[in-house]
C-alpha cells in the first residue's frame, strides 16, 4: 500500500508546476522553440547587467540583490530549458542552442544531471547573496530558494537516496529548513518547507547524521502540523509512506 501511494505522490509533488507549464507549452504554436530571440537577448543582457552591479562598487545590499537576482534569472532559463527536455527529450530550437552554448561560454556554464538529463540549479547566487548580506529582504527567500533546488536535484526517484549529499550539506539544509519554519512571509511556501524540513530528517536518520531520538521526534511534529494544515496534501501522503512505523 506505502508503495502505491508513494510512487504518485513524489511524481506529483516534484512535478507539479512544472508539469503545467510543459502542457501549457505544449499548446503553444512555439511549443517547439523554448526560447526567442527577444528571449535570448533580454536574458544575457540582464545576466550581463546584474553581474556589473554584484562585482562593482555598490553597497553590499545592492550587490546582494543583484547576486540574488541572477540566481533566479539563472532559474527562469533553467526551468525553460527542462520543460523542453521532458516535452521533447532535449532542448529545440537554434536561439536555445545559441543560449545554452552563450552560457556555457561564460561564468553561468550549465549543469546537466548526468542522473536525470535536466539542469540543476546554481546555489551560487544564492550564497554570493547571503555572504553578503545574510540578514537582508531576500535572504530568507535565497535560504528557500536553496533548500528547495538542492533537494530536488539531488535525487532520482527517491528523496531518501539522495545522489551525493554529504553530512554537512544535509546538516545545513536542515539549518535552513529550520530558520524558515517559523516565518509567516507569503513569498516563503510553508508547506514545501516542512516537507523537505521532514524529508531531511528522515535522511539525517537513515544516515546517522543526527540522534536518532531528535529526527523520529521532529519527524512526528512535522506530520502532526502536516495533518493539521494540509490533511490533503500528497507531501503528506510522501511522508507518512516515507516514514517508519
Amino acid at each position: 500500500m506505502q508503495k502505491r501511494l508513494l510512487l504518485p505522490a513524489l511524481k506529483i509533488v516534484r512535478a507539479g508546476c512544472l508539469l503545467v507549464s510543459v502542457l501549457l507549452s505544449a499548446m503553444s504554436a512555439q511549443a517547439h522553440d523554448a526560447i526567442s530571440a527577444d528571449a535570448r537577448k533580454a536574458y544575457l543582457s540582464r545576466l550581463d547587467e546584474l553581474a556589473r552591479t554584484a562585482q562593482g562598487t555598490a553597497p553590499a545590499a545592492v550587490r546582494a540583490s543583484a547576486w540574488f537576482e541572477t540566481g533566479k534569472t539563472l532559474d527562469d532559463i533553467r526551468g525553460l530549458l527542462n520543460e523542453d527536455i521532458i516535452s521533447h527529450g532535449k532542448t529545440q530550437g537554434l536561439e536555445t542552442s545559441v543560449l545554452v552554448n552563450m552560457l556555457n561560454a561564460s561564468v553561468h556554464k550549465l549543469q546537466l544531471s548526468p542522473q536525470t538529463r535536466l539542469y540543476l540549479s546554481d546555489p551560487r547566487p544564492y550564497r554570493e547573496a547571503l555572504a553578503l548580506d545574510p540578514r537582508g529582504k531576500q535572504a530568507s527567500l535565497a535560504r528557500f530558494l536553496l533548500l528547495k533546488y538542492h533537494f530536488y536535484d539531488s535525487f532520482v526517484d527517491h528523496p531518501l537516496k539522495p545522489i551525493k549529499q554529504s553530512k554537512e550539506t544535509l546538516l545545513e539544509m536542515i539549518g535552513f529548513g529550520e530558520s524558515l519554519s517559523t516565518l509567516n512571509d507569503p513569498a516563503i511556501d510553508s508547506e514545501e518547507v516542512h516537507f523537505i524540513l521532514g524529508i531531511h530528517y528522515l535522511q539525517a536518520l537513515d544516515a546517522g547524521s543526527l540522534p536518532k531520538a531528535k529526527c523520529q521526534a521532529r519527524v512526528a511534529e512535522v506530520l502532526k502540523k502536516f495533518r493539521s494544515q494540509w490533511p490533503t496534501s500528497l507531501k503528506l501522503a510522501t511522508l507518512e509512506a516515507l516514514s517508519p512505523p
